[in-house]
């Protein structure tokens, strides 16, 4: 036997064994039995046996899921059409271009080759310095003539009246050949003497290189692409015979 506390009034004078507490007259409470406690433990160890067998398989399910996700992903990419390359249309290499004049109505049209550059950089003050190879005509004729962007000071050249006359060596692909050229004073375009047959050279050959003694400079040399040159031709001919 042992005196403990009631819980309804807090008398420490109830016996273990009364049947009620002898200050206020609450019922003592019942001791729990052995096989109470047996059958609690037996139910809350299913109860904690059934809770992990489904958290167990949650997590199987998500494992699963997460594996097959990235699967299913890339299938789906793998059936994406193959992306089709557009490719560029190529552009021409010469440029075309017209011109008419505002006080005579008389027309021109000219072609020009891609920018070339000396195939030895110049010093000062012809460091900057680029060209081109162009052909002019209208309803009288053609000519061919090299433009610059700054007029060409060349030294081997002879003085005449308004004009220099320039002898000078050409290379038409593999064939070297001299060349008289003509450049008005200060003017920025070298003329070919002989047009008619320069032209037909153009048309037929791939590359023209062009030999140039600059002041104060070492013999300067200009590679100008020749393709394309045919088909530009063609097209300003055809304006130049529509606009006589």
């Amino acid at each position: 036997m042992a005196i403990v506390k009631c819980k309804e009034c807090g008398a420490n004078t109830l016996s273990t064994k009364a049947k009620s507490c002898p200050n206020c007259g609450a019922p003592t409470p019942k001791k729990t039995s052995m096989l109470t406690w047996f059958i609690l433990i037996i139910i809350l160890f299913f109860v904690y046996s059934s809770t992990k067998s489904s958290t167990t398989k949650t997590a199987s399910t998500s494992n699963s899921s997460s594996v097959v996700a990235p699967t299913e992903t890339l299938k789906d990419s793998s059936k994406k059409e193959p992306v089709k390359v557009v490719k560029d249309t190529p552009k021409p290499l010469w440029d075309t271009y017209t011109s008419r004049d505002e006080m005579t109505g008389n027309f021109s049209a000219y072609i020009t080759s891609p920018i070339a550059f000396p195939l030895t950089k110049m010093d000062f003050p012809y460091r900057d310095v680029i060209s081109w190879l162009a052909i002019g005509c209208n309803g009288k004729g053609e000519w061919a003539y090299l433009g610059f962007n700054s007029s060409p000071n060349i030294t081997n050249d002879e003085t005449r009246d308004g004009y220099n006359i320039i002898d000078t060596r050409i290379k038409w692909d593999d064939k070297v050949e001299d060349a008289q050229l003509t450049q008005d004073w200060g003017a920025k375009f070298i003329h070919f003497s002989q047009g008619k047959e320069t032209i037909s050279k153009i048309e037929k050959s791939n590359v023209l290189k062009v030999e140039l003694h600059w002041h104060g400079q070492q013999p300067t040399y200009f590679e100008y692409t020749l393709n394309g040159s045919s088909m530009a031709l063609a097209e300003i001919r055809a304006q130049c015979a529509n606009n006589k």
